[in-house]
């Protein structure tokens, strides 16, 4: 395995994702048992509390370090605001920066509003050799005019990346980015996945997607390209779930197939008595009548074929 028989790890967050972050965490060490995990959170004004909470996590877990480092936000100044993305998702590409080990070869960047439910020891393994980083695939995206992307790329999701640090530093990969966001400002409808996409399309690894497993692929309806046995096998196989769009388990009346292995992971974190949000009597009539009618867009995937430790 990779820097060290560790595993090195990215999350960005502010407050209102706190809690997302610290249950990514919890996944991730649970299902890496007897992996030392290194895990460095970038962060914009996080309060005492929350900080607390996150570092709490490894005072009783040999296997985990946790590192909270308070982002510079002036630093963001170059980079343009686009649309109504705030610009602390621009915090990964700062990755070089938050780990300056020499011995770091790679690091794993995962958004906080994912969860590890396997183990991801070949994704490590992976070999980069020159490629910038390592992504999954957005199938039928139709993305690639808006990036620069020629035809014969296809356009990826930016929430898992494997990182080359090495690479990302050697060859000014930020400053890349910041020039491409500012001359494409008008037309880059998702920031950095866009200029990711535009400058290393030719430099990156594809990933298998169950490295990513958006949530069309537990849709119903899914993706046309993909087949019913190709779907099932994704999600079986899935290695990281990730709850994109209005997916969130932590709504009241989400059904998304891995909403209560979120709950479960986040019931072991200082979190634990968090609530669902938006619960009213209204979202339970209807939830409840999507449920007797079936009308509800997600799979159903038996709970004894869950993953996730």
């Amino acid at each position: 395995m990779a820097n060290n028989d560790s595993l090195d790890n990215l999350l960005t967050t502010n407050e209102s994702f706190a809690q997302h972050c610290a249950v990514c965490i919890k996944s991730l060490q649970l299902n890496h048992p007897n992996i030392k995990i290194n895990v460095k959170i970038a962060s914009l004004e996080l309060t005492v509390t929350a900080k607390k909470n996150l570092y709490s996590m490894s005072d009783d877990n040999a296997n985990i370090n946790i590192d909270i480092v308070d982002f510079d936000k002036t630093k963001l100044d170059a980079l343009p605001q686009i649309g109504n993305y705030t610009k602390d998702i621009y915090l990964r590409l700062w990755v070089d920066e938050f780990f300056q080990d020499t011995n770091i070869d790679r690091v794993l960047y995962l958004d906080a509003d994912t969860i590890v439910v396997d183990s991801l020891i070949t994704l490590w393994e992976l070999p980069l050799n020159d490629n910038i980083l390592a992504a999954v695939d957005i199938p039928e995206s139709t993305s690639h005019n808006r990036c620069h992307l020629p035809k014969e790329f296809n356009y990826f999701n930016s929430g898992v990346i494997l990182f080359n640090i090495k690479l990302w530093k050697q060859e000014n990969c930020l400053q890349q980015i910041i020039t491409f966001l500012h001359e494409n400002k008008e037309i880059a409808l998702n920031p950095d996945q866009d200029a990711l996409n535009g400058l290393f399309h030719d430099r990156r690894i594809t990933l298998d997607y169950t490295y990513n497993a958006i949530s069309p692929f537990f849709r119903k309806k899914g993706f046309k390209s993909i087949s019913i046995e190709d779907l099932s096998t994704i999600q079986k196989n899935v290695k990281i779930v990730h709850f994109n769009g209005r997916a969130r388990p932590w709504i009241y009346g989400c059904n998304h197939p891995y909403k209560n292995q979120y709950l479960r992971y986040l019931r072991l974190t200082p979190w634990k008595k968090q609530t669902l949000l938006n619960k009213s009597f209204k979202s339970f009539i209807k939830r409840h009548i999507s449920l007797l009618f079936k009308l509800d867009s997600f799979v159903k995937i038996p709970r004894n074929l869950i993953k996730g430790k």
